[in-house]
This record gives structure tokens, C-alpha cells and sequence, in this order.
């Protein structure tokens, strides 16, 4: 008499089966690929190379140019100063205070050795600091302030804070005060950088806070010559 044989318990021996070939396969493959791995010499591959121009030199051209609004403010000699004063020469303008411990006496150091490096050129430059810290910088602060340290021919200008705000919105500048307004002993923390103006007014280049002197006297004499 014959057994009868359970088609579940075939199916499943079967796929046990099956499975087991797979498993073998698969692991046969896998050690021939590490032995080929394994035996097989140095990648050869080309050095990597950076197309182009790599490094920031920290000038920003303006395209198109802003045509900066009119304003007036007051100058270091208590006189008011319009900037349609500006026209018909370029102007390089940096906002800051005279209390600045660092980035406003760096930049208008490098205002004044622009100026020697154009020379005769220089003459159709303006170059022009507006303090952002009215409650303090008075003209004759100002004034005072580029007397000592010997900054020729640089125009200073000052006014309430509202109004340095609206001239500096075309340039994105912001600035905050902290500390005791009460008794003078705070500190303005500011955009910083400077900004030129073409000889009809419009906003044309950005210099980044600390790029060099030389770049910027460069970028000035292709302009001015």
C-alpha cells in the first residue's frame, strides 16, 4: 500500500532547496569579486583640477547700477552737504562711527592710500564717511576725528539716525545700538564694506570690508582714465 505524500511539506522541501542553491550562488560570486578586488593593481585617475578662478578678491559689480536718491546731511565743517555735490566725479562711501575700535579707521586708512596710489586721478574721486552714530558724532567730532588721524580731503557726514537709515536702504546697510545710550557708553555694530557711486549718482560696486587698497585703486583707474 502506498503513503500519501503531503504537497505542502514537497513544496516546502523544494523551496528549501532553491533557496539554498541561491545562498551558494551568491556567496561563490561575492568571494570572486573580493579576490578580484584583492589582486587587482592601483586605480589610474588624473589629478584634480579647479577650472577658473578660484579666490574672492572682494569686488562686487552692481548690474544694473541703483540709482541712489538724493539726500542731505550736514558735513565735519557744520555746513549742510547735498549729495547732487557728488556728481560729475566717482565717490566711494563707507558708513561707520568715530567710537569704531576696528573696521571704520581700517577702511578709511585704506580710503587714504587709494588716494595716493591714483595720484593726479584722485581729483575726480570723492571719498566720503556718514557716521551712523548722530547722538555722538557732531561735526566737530568729525572733524577732530579725521584731524588726527591725518585723513585729507575725506568728507564726513552726519545726521539724525533715521535719516542715515533711509540713505542706507538702496545699500542694504543696517546697524543697532547697544549698550547705555544714557551715559554715552554703547557701541553701533554695522554693515561694513564700502560702496562707489558712478559720476551720475548710481550705485555701480561693492568693496567688501577688507579687500586690499591695491584692488580697489585698480578697479578705480580702468574707471577714471
Amino acid at each position: 500500500m502506498k503513503s500519501k505524500r503531503n504537497p505542502a511539506i514537497i513544496h516546502r522541501l523544494l523551496y528549501s532547496v532553491i533557496a539554498g542553491l541561491l545562498l551558494g550562488i551568491a556567496a561563490l560570486a561575492l568571494y570572486h569579486v573580493q579576490e578580484h578586488l584583492r589582486q587587482a593593481g592601483p586605480i589610474q585617475s588624473e589629478a584634480f583640477r579647479v577650472e577658473g578662478k578660484a579666490d574672492f578678491d572682494g569686488a562686487i559689480a552692481i548690474a544694473p547700477p541703483v540709482m541712489v536718491p538724493d539726500f542731505t546731511l550736514t558735513d565735519q565743517h557744520g555746513e549742510p552737504f547735498n549729495s547732487s555735490q557728488l556728481r560729475n566725479r566717482f565717490a566711494l562711501l563707507t558708513f561707520g562711527f568715530t567710537n569704531c575700535p576696528d573696521i571704520c579707521p581700517l577702511t578709511l586708512n585704506d580710503f587714504q592710500q587709494v588716494k595716493v596710489m591714483l595720484g593726479a586721478l584722485a581729483e575726480q574721486m570723492a571719498f566720503v564717511f556718514v557716521s551712523v552714530d548722530g547722538r555722538r558724532d557732531r561735526p566737530a567730532v568729525l572733524r577732530r576725528f579725521l584731524e588726527f588721524r591725518e585723513l585729507d580731503g575725506i568728507i564726513a557726514l552726519t545726521r539724525g539716525e533715521n535719516d542715515v537709515r533711509e540713505i542706507g536702504a538702496p545699500f542694504g546697510l543696517a546697524f543697532e545700538v547697544s549698550g547705555d545710550l544714557a551715559n554715552g557708553a554703547y557701541n553701533v555694530n554695522h554693515s561694513a564694506g564700502s560702496y562707489l557711486l558712478d559720476d551720475r549718482g548710481r550705485w555701480i560696486m561693492r568693496f567688501q570690508f577688507g579687500a586690499p587698497a591695491e584692488r580697489i585703486a585698480a578697479e578705480l583707474r580702468k574707471l577714471l582714465a
